[in-house]
């Protein structure tokens, strides 16, 4: 069956059979439509489809009532507390943890201010060193400048004497080598001459003394020379001068030549191995050979130290220390009496690894 508006027009499309009774033959009855109310031809008016509202209305076919739902609720409620009790039961919420990790956090804070602390102090201490630091350069830069004037003024004033007596308190060592000096003027009188300018002022370190300067000055007369300078305790400067001489007790060459027998005389010499034995020193197992030359001179000897004696490793070792070089030294010789060698001398003793007496000789036992 369907709804139709009255007011449609109704086709039939096909004819309807109904089922009868077993043994009735089913005739196709023309099926009139079903009209609800009455016809709108018929109505004095038409009547609307009446829908009560929800609230009046039932839409249950059972409506619990106001204890069922509280019910319902208490036990909905009961249920949900209860989900998650299980797993909460099982791992709890670590507490501690979180407080260890507010005291290593606490305990971060507290050790970053110590830092801090400590940074800016360690930062205060070492401002005040470099201040110090700083400080004691400028002292320094200010003595050495000092020291550089005083240099330059002995130099000055050592080639501005006329007298040798003007060198007494210029010159080191002077108990000992003021006469030397004198020694030495006698035979040449003539003074080096007036100073044109200083070429170069360094230090100098000889065996672990720090206190000498190495100067090169160019003098009046267009020579080069070169001086060894000694500060003291007190920081005054004294030329060495014997170095600046090559000072030797008498010319090497005459010395040579003449061979004066039991005067025995300290010579600045180079040294170098040799291996020349003859006369008297012809056995190498009592001696060892060296070859002597000297500063300006021409002649060569040959001298001879016994294998036994106290300065054989010193020599030894000052040679290896140059390299088998020549090697600069003071050796104390002497031609004993009665020596047929014609070149032989006797090294009677190693005075000075170099050509400067670091101490007076007449202090060393």
């Amino acid at each position: 069956m369907e709804l139709r508006p009255v007011d449609e027009d109704v086709r039939r499309e096909r004819d309807v059979i109904r089922l009868q009774k077993p043994g009735e033959i089913a005739e196709a009855v023309p099926e009139e439509p079903v009209r609800l109310g009455k016809p709108a031809a018929e109505s004095e008016t038409p009547s609307l489809l009446f829908v009560p509202e929800r609230r009046e209305v039932e839409v249950r076919t059972h409506q619990p009532g106001i204890e069922a739902l509280i019910e319902e609720s208490a036990i909905v409620e009961a249920t949900e507390q209860s989900w998650g009790g299980e797993s909460a039961n099982r791992h709890p919420i670590p507490w501690g943890w979180f407080a260890l990790i507010g005291l290593v956090i606490v305990a971060a804070v507290v050790w970053s201010l110590a830092q801090m602390t400590e940074s800016r102090g360690k930062a205060v201490a070492i401002r005040k060193e470099t201040d110090s630091a700083l400080i004691s350069e400028q002292i320094e830069e200010a003595e050495a400048r000092a020291l550089i004037e005083r240099l330059e003024s002995l130099l000055a004033a050592f080639f501005s004497c006329k007298t040798i007596d003007g060198w007494q308190g210029m010159v080191r060592q002077p108990e000992r080598v003021m006469p030397l000096i004198r020694d030495y003027h006698a035979i040449h009188p003539e003074m080096p001459g007036p100073l044109r300018s200083v070429r170069v002022l360094e230090p100098i370190t000889i065996d672990r003394h720090a206190n000498f300067w190495m100067a090169s000055v160019m003098l009046a007369s267009g020579e080069l020379r070169s001086l060894l300078i000694e500060t003291d305790g007190m920081g005054e400067p004294r030329l060495d001068w014997e170095t600046f001489v090559c000072h030797q007790p008498m010319p090497w060459d005459e010395f040579a030549r003449n061979r004066p027998q039991d005067k025995p005389m300290d010579f600045r010499v180079y040294v170098e191995a040799d291996h020349f034995f003859s006369h008297e020193f012809s056995d190498s197992n009592q001696w060892l050979s060296f070859r002597l030359t000297a500063l300006d001179a021409d002649e060569t000897l040959f001298g001879y130290l016994r294998t036994d004696h106290e300065d054989v490793q010193r020599m030894l070792a000052c040679l290896r220390y140059n390299q088998g070089r020549k090697t600069s030294l003071i050796l104390r010789l002497n031609v004993p009496h009665g020596l047929q060698s014609p070149r032989g001398v006797v090294i009677e003793k190693l005075m000075s690894p170099r050509w400067i007496y670091l101490t007076s000789p007449s202090l060393e036992p």
